[in-house]
């Protein structure tokens, strides 16, 4: 609830949200007795957080964004995922996520890993349109596939990269593969 305060003044750090929401249904399942399994209310209160982040991005992007043709897409794509999830939390169908996926939340750390570098009113229309489709094809529609259409979870993948089972510890994880930790770290 903390960290996405932080996202007016120091945009990047939607990166730590975008981290912590990957993880945080793992993180509850290990630790807490909440139900993140289907019938529970974890994928409500998982998409409510999400709602609350990505509001404050977008209140972010009134604020800080120069570029007007960058505002317009972000403001697309933020209402276009509203429409999404109230779809989903009325429907309960988790391909309404796959297509209205979360394409906002990437398109702002574009943006904004761009404007550290480049004036962001450089660029064209065209171009923020193009890094949308870009990131809504190659980046976000295979993500949501993998979470809500085919239920895997990130955590349960990272471990396979490990090369060992989804149940077991990070610490077997990481021993059996330590070198994969410093390429991470790295």
């Amino acid at each position: 609830l903390v960290v996405p305060l932080f996202i007016p003044r120091f945009p990047l750090v939607i990166l730590v949200a975008l981290v912590i929401d990957a993880v945080d249904q793992t993180l509850l399942a290990t630790f807490t007795d909440v139900n993140t399994g289907e019938g529970g209310l974890y994928q409500s209160y998982d998409k409510s957080l999400d709602i609350y982040y990505l509001t404050i991005a977008y209140l972010s992007t009134m604020r800080n964004w120069t570029s007007e043709g960058a505002f317009r897409v972000s403001q697309f794509l933020f209402y276009y995922r509203l429409v999404g999830v109230t779809l989903f939390e009325l429907t309960e169908e988790r391909w309404v996520l796959f297509i209205f996926p979360n394409t906002f939340e990437y398109f702002f750390i574009a943006y904004e890993a761009i404007r550290l570098r480049w004036d962001p009113r450089r660029f064209g229309l065209r171009f923020w349109i193009a890094t949308a489709a870009f990131i809504w094809i190659f980046i976000k529609l295979p993500q949501e596939y993998w979470i809500h259409i085919a239920q895997k979870d990130m955590t349960d993948a990272i471990k396979e990269l490990f090369g060992v089972e989804p149940t077991a510890s990070w610490s077997e994880a990481i021993s059996n593969r330590p070198e994969l930790l410093v390429a991470a770290i790295v």
